[in-house]
Order: structure tokens, then C-alpha cells, then sequence
């Protein structure tokens, strides 16, 4: 202890008797004039704490940096800081408790009109600039340092003092406690704590700093000389409040620091998982650790949904590297890459030179890529095609793109060739090959499989359903052939006739044209009958029936066998 007190009365001689910073008496006493006037709890005072208060409010509210700032430079909280420290040096009562009164009243009134502020309908989210101040780290805690000693030269030299407004703007005193205010209206006390920290720190550091300064400066003596023992023991409180709050900060750095590290590593897991992904990238993570366990959010932009085993690879992944159990969930925001047409470039993550397309990507990804923005290109002439996916298959040892294609029919060999040389001839790889996954739709109303969409939308013609009936009778007078679905339409010439026939055998022409005929004698109009003929039945021991029927009737047995109510 001894040798402690020794040291410190050494390093109190050597600031007292360091001149590089003296300055005169005359400039000395205008020192303290200004500072104890701006020190003064007067009504002006308050009444400009109260604005300034509002004014930071409104612009976090708004999520404005720049009416922030303005908030900053009209706050006059400063000063009570530097009569604080003026008065504990000198051992001026009369300024400290001034000084004291002007500071935390100014706090109380920029708190409440930040709480008052906040119960208004116009608080709705919270923004950047709420987050930005509660959550206080060493950083803002050296930052308050730095700033309280620019500031404290600018008051004890004048020919600086121009440098005040940047001063008010980096310790940005009252910000954190209108932040605070909004947070204790909003019920986020943690939040409200935060901002509070983060003003201590700033109040704390400029205290400190200031009072060092005043001493170097020759202001530490007021009417008779002042000891070592007095001095060191007017500043113990502000040192052990400062070293307090500076080990609260460090802990608050150390846990982001090993945040930002965890979330390093959840990027660089999903960086290197979607590597070979076209069209994919990380849009957001978000993580927590609760109850010993890391709960990761991922939100992926990608064409198709991830499988549960890949999004189970990536969790251990992400556990292995953090060393900690982790519960990983990742929402897919599906989307499409789609560029005009020629175009080879890939989009990539904005790299350092802002560039965001990119001929230089992984051979797979450009494949795919490539392949799916030739097919949209070429299915834009044909309507009919509906591309759903495009994957990179190894068959063989070969590359083969696997497109899925919803169409009406199954394609042809011939327009499979078309698409495969299109795609070949653009990516310069003439062993590329195309496998086209067909999707061929059922299209059903409630009047049956739709053969003629005429037949089931707009104005119906009651002559359709006579003309529909009549071919139903006709195609299934042999008691052979049934009919499942039939549609009918007048195309201005004639009678249009869809027909889906089921049977043993297929039917044959001369049995179309005879229906054909009868129906058109009938209507005295003329008749064109087309029918899908299938030689499929569900057979039984004891008949057979086409398989729409038989399942219509499996579905109906239920129903006879349940008793009556």
C-alpha cells in the first residue's frame, strides 16, 4: 500500500508540475468563469436539454444520422461534466454541487422526454440507431476517452476551441439517454440499460480525462494549496466508477468479438456449402446460445428448397467448428436468376471491387446456370413449356443437364436435340449432354379431365351437352368400349369431339366414323370426333371396367355399406 500511494503521489507531482500545458492565471480564471456559467441549472439550460432530447428521439425514430448529429451539437450536457471535474479538483463545493444539479437534472429531463416521446403512435419499429446504443463495448468506452481530452484542450486553449461541436459529436452524450428513455417506454429495460452504460461510460471517461487535464493545466488549486492526499482522494470515486464500467465494457466486447466469430463461421460454413449452388447465396444468419445450445436462423436465397440431410451436414459442420451443440434451421426464399438473353454471366457475392456478375465462377455453376437461361430463351417461344428445374448429373463419367419441363405432351427426340445443341453451342462443351425429365399434367373440372377447355369455361351451349351425350351413347352402343370423359364444342364450322374411350382393344377408325355419322344425323350438323383410345382395364372375376370407374365405385362401397341414421 505504501508503495502504491508512493507511486501515485510521484505521477500527481509530475502532472502538477508539468508545464507544456500550464496556462495563465488570467486564462485560468476565464476558464472557470465559463465553465461555472455553463454549469448553471438555469431555465435556458433546461429548456435547451428538453429540445435536444426531442430532437435525438425524433431522429432515432426516424432512423436519421444526421438529425442524431444535430441533437449532439445542441445538447449543452458537456459542460456540467467539465464543472464536475473542475469543482472535485479544486475542491470548489459550490461548483461541484452547481455542476452536479445542471448534469443530472439535464440526464432526468432528457430520459423523460425520451420515455414521454416514446408512448407517441409515431414509435412503431426499432431502428439501427436505437440498436447502435445499446449495446456499449471498450471501443465507445476509448472513443468517450479521446473525445473528453480533445474537448478539454479546446476549453483550456482557445485557439481550438473551434473543435467543441466535433467533441459533442463523438461523445454523443444525449443520444444514449433519449435511447433510453424510449427504451423503458417500449418495456425493453435491457435495452434502456445499455443505452444508460453507455452514457455512464461517456460521463465517466470525459470526467476523468477533464480532471487529469484541469490538473496538468495548473486549475487543481483554488484559494490555498491542495495536497497529494486530498487530490488523490477526490479522484478515487471517478477512478473506480471508470475502472468499473471499463471491465463491464470489455466483458461486452469480449462476447461481441466472440459473436462476430461464430458468425464468421456460419458464413464460411454456408460459403463453402453453396460454393457450387447457381443462384444461391446467404441473405442473413442470426444466432443465439440458449440453455447451452447455439439456435442458428439461416435465411437462403436458392431455387429449390434444401434437403433436411445437406441442412443437417451444415449443423455439424457449424458445431464441430464452434464447439458447442447447435440446432440449425434454414428458411429458403426461392428465387430465379434470369438475365437477357445471351448472356453467360453468373451473379456472384459483390466482391471488394464492386463487381457483381462474373464469367469466372465453378464449371458446375455456370453449366446450370447457362443451360437454365438458354432453355427460358428458347421455351419463350413456346408457351406450352413450363421449365421447372435445372440440376448437373454425372452419368457414365459425362456431364448431363437435367431439366424438368411441364408440358402437355411428352416431348420429341427432335426437340430434345434442338434444346441439347442450343445449349452445347453456347457453353462451347460438345459432350454436354440434355436428359429432359417431361411432366405431362391432368387438367380436371368438376365436369371431368379437360379434352376441350371450350367444353368447361365460358358460355355453355346446351346443345353441347345433347351433342355429348349423344357421342357417349354412340362410342358405348357395343357394350365393348366405356367412355370416361367427353368434351364437346362448336368451332363455327362444326361439332368438335373429344373423346377418352377405354377398352380390351383399341378402337378402331371404322368405329369412330360410324359414331361420328350417327351423331351427326342426329344433330343435323356436322360432327368431328377425335377419341384417346386406351386398351387399359381393371379386371376382376366377375367384369372389367375402366379404372376411373372402378375407383368411383371402391370409393362409393363405403358409403352403401354404413347403416342408415
Amino acid at each position: 500500500m505504501a508503495d502504491n500511494e508512493r507511486l501515485s503521489r510521484g505521477l500527481l507531482s509530475q502532472l502538477l508540475s508539468w508545464k507544456g500545458f500550464k496556462v495563465s492565471q488570467a486564462r485560468g480564471e476565464q476558464i472557470i468563469n465559463e465553465i461555472s456559467v455553463g454549469s448553471t441549472p438555469a431555465l435556458g439550460y433546461y429548456a435547451l436539454i428538453s429540445a435536444a432530447s426531442l430532437i435525438a428521439s425524433l431522429g432515432l425514430v426516424a432512423n436519421s444520422a444526421a438529425v442524431v448529429i444535430g441533437a449532439m451539437l445542441v445538447s449543452p450536457l458537456m459542460t456540467p461534466i467539465f464543472g464536475i471535474a473542475l469543482g472535485m479538483v479544486r475542491g470548489d463545493t459550490p461548483l461541484l454541487s452547481q455542476a452536479f444539479r445542471a448534469e443530472f437534472g439535464g440526464v432526468f429531463l432528457a430520459v423523460a422526454f425520451g420515455t414521454v416521446f416514446g408512448t407517441l403512435p409515431v414509435v412503431q419499429d426499432v431502428t439501427s440507431e436505437m440498436l447502435a446504443r445499446t449495446y456499449p463495448t471498450l471501443l465507445d468506452l476509448l472513443v468517450a476517452v479521446f473525445a473528453g481530452l480533445a474537448g478539454t484542450l479546446a476549453v483550456l486553449d482557445e485557439r481550438i476551441s473551434p473543435v467543441l461541436p466535433g467533441v459533442a459529436i463523438s461523445t454523443a452524450i444525449v443520444p444514449p439517454l433519449s435511447t433510453c428513455g424510449l427504451c423503458i417506454a417500449m418495456g425493453s429495460f435491457a435495452g434502456a440499460w445499455g443505452a444508460f452504460l453507455l452514457f455512464a461510460a461517456n460521463f465517466l471517461a470525459i470526467l476523468l480525462v477533464s480532471a487529469l487535464a484541469f490538473i496538468i493545466a495548473g486549475l487543481a488549486t483554488s484559494r490555498g494549496q491542495i495536497t497529494h492526499k486530498q487530490l488523490l482522494r477526490r479522484l478515487t470515486f471517478t477512478g473506480l466508477g471508470f475502472a468499473l464500467v471499463a471491465v463491464v465494457l470489455t466483458n461486452t466486447l469480449a462476447t461481441m468479438l466472440e459473436q462476430r466469430q461464430r458468425s464468421k463461421i456460419i458464413e464460411q460454413v454456408f460459403a463453402e456449402s453453396l460454393r457450387s449452388e447457381p443462384n444461391t447465396s446467404l441473405v442473413l444468419a442470426m444466432h443465439k446460445e440458449i440453455e447451452g445450445k447455439m439456435h442458428v436462423l439461416a435465411v437462403v436465397r436458392t431455387p429449390k428448397v434444401f434437403p433436411p440431410d445437406r441442412v443437417g451436414r451444415m449443423q455439424e459442420k457449424i458445431a464441430k467448428k464452434v464447439k458447442t451443440p447447435v440446432i440449425l434451421v434454414v428458411r429458403n426464399a426461392l428465387s430465379k436468376d434470369i438475365s437477357s438473353t445471351g448472356t453467360t454471366s453468373a451473379v456472384v457475392n459483390p466482391t471488394l471491387d464492386g463487381r457483381i456478375f462474373s464469367e469466372k465462377v465453378d464449371p458446375s455453376v455456370q453449366r446450370i446456370q447457362a443451360s437454365e437461361q438458354i432453355l427460358r430463351e428458347m421455351f419463350s417461344s413456346r408457351p406450352q413449356l413450363l421449365l421447372l428445374d435445372v440440376d448437373l448429373l454425372h452419368l457414365a463419367g459425362d456431364p448431363v443437364i437435367l431439366a424438368t419441363v411441364q408440358t402437355p405432351r411428352p416431348l420429341l427426340a427432335h426437340e430434345v436435340a434442338e434444346f441439347e445443341g442450343a445449349i452445347q453451342k453456347r457453353l462451347k462443351e460438345p459432350d454436354l449432354r440434355l436428359l429432359v425429365q417431361c411432366q405431362v399434367p391432368v387438367d380436371v373440372t368438376s365436369r371431368g379431365r379437360i379434352l376441350l377447355s371450350g367444353a368447361h369455361f365460358g358460355q355453355q351451349d346446351p346443345r353441347a351437352r345433347r351433342v355429348a351425350k349423344l357421342a357417349k351413347q354412340a362410342l358405348e352402343a357395343s357394350g365393348v368400349y366405356y367412355v370416361t370423359n367427353l368434351d364437346a364444342a362448336w368451332d363455327q364450322k362444326r361439332w368438335q369431339v373429344r373423346a377418352e374411350v377405354f377398352g380390351p382393344t383399341v378402337i378402331s377408325p371404322m368405329q369412330i366414323m360410324q359414331a361420328e355419322q350417327k351423331v351427326a344425323a342426329q344433330m343435323e350438323q356436322p360432327v368431328k370426333l377425335l377419341a384417346w383410345s386406351r386398351a387399359e382395364l381393371v379386371v376382376t372375376d366377375r367384369r372389367s371396367l375402366p379404372r376411373d370407374l372402378f375407383t368411383r365405385e371402391q370409393q362409393a362401397e363405403p358409403e352403401r355399406q354404413a347403416p342408415a341414421k
